[in-house]
């Protein structure tokens, strides 16, 4: 028998409702020379009786087959992913998109605010899965976790195609469990700045979050001290070479710019501190 090209593993979760269509839909990919590996985590809702309706062998549209070609047109690169389309709980299509079109040499950086990959779309390379696959400690966010292991070995990228259809419902990790979804980013970023041989105290930590996040920022007090948190990250990074400079200045800048977005009520003067800070001056090349 020939050994399959690709492993898929779906981990299940009292998923009675959705796991057949999310198992139809990887059994009817153009590319067919994969395994399913289904991991049943304890399950009480009857989500392992479904699954034992399926007698498809492959269980231990082009989305594969587009994601594979990649990988071997390419095969320096770790890892790919692509762009995604919400659903809703009914199936129904939403208006939301992801599109993820950032250049593989930014990945790196833009992993240092959030994770730029959907766990869904993601086909890896088996050897640039780290050894002993994700860390413990990580269950909601172990995916952004690996892949920023993965991004520190390889070149990654997200396929410019909507390859993915993503459901969006109240009964996701994500949705239902925000208050451990923080404190495990707060792990990761904990452990980025540490590369970065910065002491991230509870104030420092805060403004990385806020930075990350889409609340309006209501004072010049607060977008000052986001400045200077940005300005210490192209600082140090400088110093100990982490991150590739002329990438970080990239996407550091690009936060600067939404943050001094998300501070517009506080009035017109958040314009003059965009143009003067050195975060603008030295990305515009006027520094």
């Amino acid at each position: 028998m020939k050994p399959p090209e690709l492993s898929i593993i779906m981990p299940v979760y009292n998923s009675v409702k959705y796991v057949a269509e999310a198992v139809n839909s990887l059994l009817s990919q153009s590319f067919t020379n994969f395994e399913l590996i289904i991991i049943n985590d304890a399950s009480t809702d009857g989500s392992a009786d479904v699954l034992k309706n399926f007698k498809d062998s492959r269980i231990l549209p082009e989305k594969f087959e587009k994601q594979i070609g990649f990988l071997k047109k390419n095969p320096g690169f770790g890892m790919v992913g692509s762009w995604v389309r919400m659903i809703d709980g009914d199936g129904k299509m939403m208006k939301e998109k992801w599109k993820l079109p950032a250049k593989p040499r930014l990945i790196p950086a833009i992993m240092l605010f959030r994770n730029y990959f959907v766990q869904s779309t993601i086909v890896v390379r088996r050897e640039a899965i780290p050894e002993g696959g994700y860390r413990s400690g990580f269950d909601v966010v172990e995916d952004y976790q690996m892949w920023i292991d993965i991004a520190k070995k390889y070149p990654t990228w997200n396929l410019p195609e909507y390859l993915v259809n993503y459901r969006v419902h109240g009964l996701s990790a994500t949705n239902s469990d925000t208050g451990r979804l923080r404190n495990q980013d707060q792990l990761i970023y904990r452990g980025l700045f540490s590369e970065l041989k910065i002491d991230l105290d509870d104030n420092s930590l805060e403004t990385h979050l806020l930075i990350k996040g889409n609340d309006p920022i209501k004072d010049f007090k607060t977008l000052k001290r986001i400045e200077e948190h940005l300005k210490l990250l192209i600082l140090q990074s400088k110093n100990v070479q982490v991150y590739d400079e002329s990438a970080l200045r990239k996407v550091v800048f690009n936060r600067w710019l939404k943050c001094c977005f998300r501070a517009r009520t506080a009035g017109v003067k958040v314009i003059g501190i965009f143009l003067s800070s050195p975060l603008t001056l030295k990305f515009i090349g006027r520094q």
